[in-house]
């Protein structure tokens, strides 16, 4: 350690014991030592939602004492279990889900907290993607920003199962999926990623005699859980731990977590959590083939003896060159691919930060394949298929109907006869494109038609007369009435009616005669079928 770096630490702490000894007087009286420092205090409310590597030595507690001393009043909660995933959390079924439930959806909250189990992360991304998608409605309804935990690999790496294969990995080359992950499943719902693996990495290179693991090589020590607290301070206020007087043996530490740390410690850890690579976009989108640029800065406190030990120069990568190209030394970049990539910005110093770029491809041609229009009945349903060029689009169908009363249309092209009339139907792309169809919802053709011999006489012998009738539609304004002798002649129509019932006078007897019926609307076009054919022998 520099003599410089000993001078500003000894000083520190003598300073954090002169504040002591002039304020122990007053703390009698008031208990609540931020609310001096803020004109109009406010708490601030966070929950903290993990396992062991959140619950470890209090940790929460440790980032409301951080807050306490910058003069910040927070209220701390905590939901935690042993090797819990965020799975069980997000499943309200489960004992401590139900409890997480319950918090959301009964208290407002300003932060919350989550953290992913390590093993459950490495192996599969995706479960984590479905546990946030449920947690992140509740966190946003409760009216908080959600806070992602990116936790510190194992002291010396483990072995994990990908893919069905054991495979041994390195604490660097967890940490680098850790944070990936996390910053992957953050971005999409516009939170905020504390990277306090990052932090360990650096320490444990920078600091090797600062304990920050156990000795079961994986949970931290109070050293690797204030240097977390410290992480997670300044990415939920935005303001550096470096200089905070929340130190070993200081009114603020009035429970004695860091009674297991020096100060020295201390003030190395806060400078090892005071450097912040920040991004001007976590999330964008682009079209494929266009070109943008990203901007990313560093900031630390001009004290911080980190400035001096790197250059800090800011170098941009992109996790897959195939779907984005990126210039390392300007962060600019071009979408080769459709698809959603991370692209991160790196320093010498370790710090480390992914934006998520959305690569999109406008459609530039649509078509509804059934180019005839559909004809339907009421209750009936008929789906449209599509085609949209180009043929990597990603843009997605928006179905409309100018008269939902007549035909409803559903997210996926099903149409649903309603009642009669013509509805057009409308396919729109994301990016804008059109096409139309009509639909016309047609009458139902009669039904429950019945043939038979009337008892009233005809004008002889020879002759009857017979009576058709079917259900009357209240929709029809007539029915034609269609009528043959034989089976080799054709159908001819015999007879208009409003009424659902006609009499057919002085038929020859031994003859069979034929009928069907058509319900008639007042657009013709929207006639029913005819009925099905009924007929009599007299």
């Amino acid at each position: 350690m520099t003599n410089q770096r000993q001078k500003k630490i000894g000083l520190l702490l003598i300073i954090f014991a002169v504040t002591f000894m002039i304020t122990a007087g007053f703390t009698a009286q008031k208990k609540v030592y931020g609310q001096d420092a803020v004109a109009n205090p406010k708490t601030v409310k966070i929950l903290f939602i993990g396992n062991s590597h959140t619950y470890y030595n209090n940790m929460p507690e440790m980032v409301k004492g951080l807050a306490k001393a910058d003069g910040i009043e927070c209220e701390i909660s905590s939901i935690t279990a042993s090797s819990y995933k965020l799975s069980k959390f997000a499943n309200k079924t489960d004992a401590y889900g139900a409890k997480v439930y319950s918090a959301l959806t009964t208290s407002k909250w300003d932060y919350v907290v989550l953290q992913e189990n390590r093993k459950t992360l490495v192996e599969s991304e995706t479960s984590m993607e479905s546990s946030v998608s449920i947690l992140h409605k509740l966190i946003k309804d409760a009216g908080a920003k959600m806070v992602i935990y990116a936790t510190h690999p194992d002291e010396v790496g483990n072995t994990f199962t990908v893919n069905s294969k054991s495979i041994y990995l390195t604490n660097f080359q967890i940490e680098q999926i850790l944070t990936r992950r996390n910053f992957k499943v953050s971005n999409d719902y516009d939170g905020l990623v504390a990277a306090s693996g990052t932090n360990f990495m650096r320490t444990i290179i920078d600091h090797p005699e600062i304990p920050v693991y156990r000795s079961d090589k994986l949970h931290p020590t109070v050293q690797g859980s204030y240097l977390a607290a410290c992480t997670i301070y300044y990415t939920i206020f935005n303001k550096s731990p470096y200089g905070n007087e929340f130190m070993p043996q200081s009114i603020y530490d009035d429970e004695n977590l860091l009674a297991n740390m020096t100060g020295e410690e201390a003030a190395t850890l806060q400078e090892m959590a005071d450097g912040c690579l920040t991004l001007n976009k976590y999330s964008s989108t682009i079209n494929k083939g266009e070109s943008a640029k990203l901007n990313a800065v560093f900031n630390a406190n001009r004290d911080n003896e980190v400035l001096d030990l790197y250059t800090n120069k800011i170098l941009w990568n992109s996790v897959d060159l195939n779907g984005i190209s990126i210039n390392r030394m300007t962060g600019e970049y071009t979408a080769l691919k459709t698809g959603k990539y991370l692209v991160m910005a790196t320093t010498d110093s370790g710090l480390i930060r992914y934006s998520t770029i959305h690569v999109k491809q406008p459609a530039t041609a649509l078509e509804i394949k059934e180019n005839k229009i559909i004809k339907l009945v009421s209750g009936g349903s008929k789906k449209y298929t599509t085609t949209m060029e180009p043929s990597d689009t990603t843009d997605k169908i928006t179905w409309t109907s100018n008269y939902p009363e007549i035909a409803t249309v559903s997210f996926s092209g099903n149409v649903t006869a309603k009642t009669v009339g013509i509805a057009k139907i409308t396919a729109t792309t994301t990016s804008g494109v059109k096409a139309y169809r009509y639909v016309r919802v047609k009458l139902k053709a009669p039904t429950n038609v019945k043939v038979k011999k009337l008892s009233t006489k005809a004008k002889g012998k020879k002759y009857a007369n017979i009576k058709v009738s079917w259900k009357k539609n209240s929709k029809a304004v007539k029915y034609y009435v269609y009528r043959k002798s034989s089976t080799n002649k054709t159908y001819k129509r015999i007879a208009t009616t409003t009424t659902a019932k006609y009499t057919d006078k002085n038929k020859f007897k031994k003859r069979t005669y034929y009928y069907k019926i058509k319900a008639i609307y007042s657009n013709t076009k929207l006639n029913s079928d005819n009925s099905s054919v009924h007929s009599i022998n007299i």
